[in-house]
């Protein structure tokens, strides 16, 4: 069970960020006469951050060790923080700094206005110049207060979701992510319990699977135009596309799980790669009509391969940048 269960989350955080990717090929507006894209993107939106966030804890709640002490939970938060802050911080200041200079020589999305605007990746990071980092400033948040949620459960992680449930309908402010972290603590402590009891998880999502990934490509294939609540399609796309990945023609070249081995690495530098991609073709012509047919695996193309290129042949080598990036 254990070699499948870590085949199949592979192959899963794989599909995550490909979804992901696709997502971030337009960041701002959209290229004029493809409105098919326009709705693709809104009904990805739906369901892959809900999925991401579900993986998250269920990894967590899979690998964790108990936290017995003030000391072991300082030493735990350190390492969390150790192992997601410093690539948030390096790559925020890659990004401010890229953008400051690429912006005079080329379009630039989502511009940093002034020396000020690096502060917003602290203060204000899902609206800040890079704000598609936001995931790993609140994912950290979430690890911190993971252990807590476990010590005032006495381990029965389950017993918070009702709270985090209700939260998930309050409005918080934007400041600290406090609304992404409202948003997202339900499917994050959820992931959680499916790690703590995943055999029976793993059961119950083999047999009802099918009825899953059913319902799932109807409700996406309608999601934008029906007003599916975020909340619903992403619950129901954790099943469906667990098994979908899980199925045996799902990843004949192992494509997926390769991805889902870089997932870190292609989530910090995938908008690097598009951006620029898409700054020197925007000198040629624009992307508008026929064009993005083309343009769009293009820049899908340059967000998955740039990544893992520069991870393997530039990050490897600098043992520091290698180690917080893996």
């Amino acid at each position: 069970m254990k070699s499948k269960r870590l085949g199949e989350i592979d192959k899963l955080k794989g599909l995550a960020i490909f979804l992901v990717v696709l997502g971030h090929i337009v960041a701002r507006e959209a290229p004029a006469g493809n409105e098919w894209y326009v709705g693709l993107k809104a009904a990805i939106y739906l369901f892959h951050m809900p999925l991401f966030m579900f993986l998250s804890g269920l990894i967590l709640a899979y690998s964790r060790k108990p936290i017995e002490s003030l000391s072991s939970y300082a030493r735990y938060v350190r390492g969390k923080f150790m192992r997601l802050m410093p690539a948030y911080l390096l790559f925020a200041l890659v990004v401010f700094v890229g953008k400051l200079l690429m912006g005079r020589v080329m379009h630039v999305d989502n511009a940093a206005t002034s020396l000020f605007s690096f502060f917003d990746v602290l203060i204000n990071p899902t609206s800040s110049y890079c704000a598609y980092l936001w995931y790993i400033y609140v994912l950290f948040v979430l690890y911190a207060l993971a252990p807590l949620a476990y010590y005032v459960t006495h381990q029965k992680i389950q017993w918070i979701l009702p709270i985090c449930f209700a939260v998930h309908f309050i409005e918080l402010p934007g400041l600290f992510a406090l609304a992404s972290l409202g948003e997202y603590a339900f499917v994050f402590f959820l992931g959680c319990t499916a790690g703590e009891h995943y055999q029976r998880y793993a059961q119950w999502h083999e047999k009802y699977g099918p009825v899953f990934v059913t319902l799932f490509l109807v409700l996406f294939c309608f999601a934008v135009p029906w007003g599916v609540p975020k909340l619903a399609l992403g619950l129901i796309s954790i099943p469906a596309c667990q098994s979908l990945v899980g199925m045996r023609l799902a990843d004949t070249w192992g494509l997926l799980k390769q991805l889902g081995y870089y997932t870190f690495s292609i989530y910090l530098m995938n908008t690097l790669f598009i951006g620029v991609t898409k700054g020197v073709i925007f000198k040629l012509m624009t992307w508008d009509g026929i064009n993005f047919l083309w343009f769009a695996p293009l820049l899908l193309a340059a967000g998955i391969v740039g990544p893992i290129l520069a991870k393997e042949l530039l990050l490897r080598r600098i043992q520091f940048i290698d180690r917080i990036t893996a």
